[in-house]
């Protein structure tokens, strides 16, 4: 089985459990985005697993949405995704949106990048754009 994250949608989460893109036997789980972020996505984990009758160990590989988008989204979503394929020990691969807006398509895309990989190299953050960063206003 694999595993998908896109944590980088305005609206929602979204993650998937699958043995090939387009299968008949996957299990998706779409969730409300909430404040805490990486609280939605953990339980939203255990949700899927028992959806799919399925444990984290049977996880092969994983594919996790990298950017552009939120700063905090594309964090939280590559801190999950790399610990759970240090953890494992499994192939991770991360997907810029620009290969395509719809989730299936982002995994088939996924997919094809997994397929070509064989080490358990940690995703890097794509945001799209050089930081913005502002002085802070300290008053004395």
């Amino acid at each position: 089985m694999y595993l998908f994250i896109n944590n980088l949608d305005q609206d929602k989460i979204f993650l998937a459990i699958f043995k090939r893109p387009a299968s008949k036997e996957a299990t998706y789980l779409i969730l409300p985005k909430k404040q805490d972020r990486s609280e939605s996505i953990l339980k939203g984990l255990n949700q899927l697993f028992k959806k799919a009758n399925q444990s984290v160990k049977n996880i092969k590989g994983l594919i996790v949405v990298n950017g552009p988008g939120s700063f905090t989204g594309i964090r939280v979503a590559l801190s999950i995704a790399n610990t759970i394929a240090w953890q494992l020990k499994i192939p991770v691969v991360g997907i810029s949106l620009n290969k395509g807006k719809d989730n299936q398509t982002l995994i088939k895309a996924g997919w094809s990048k997994l397929l070509k990989t064989n080490s358990s190299r940690l995703v890097r953050p794509f945001y799209g754009q050089k930081p913005n960063i502002t002085k802070s206003k300290v008053t004395c």
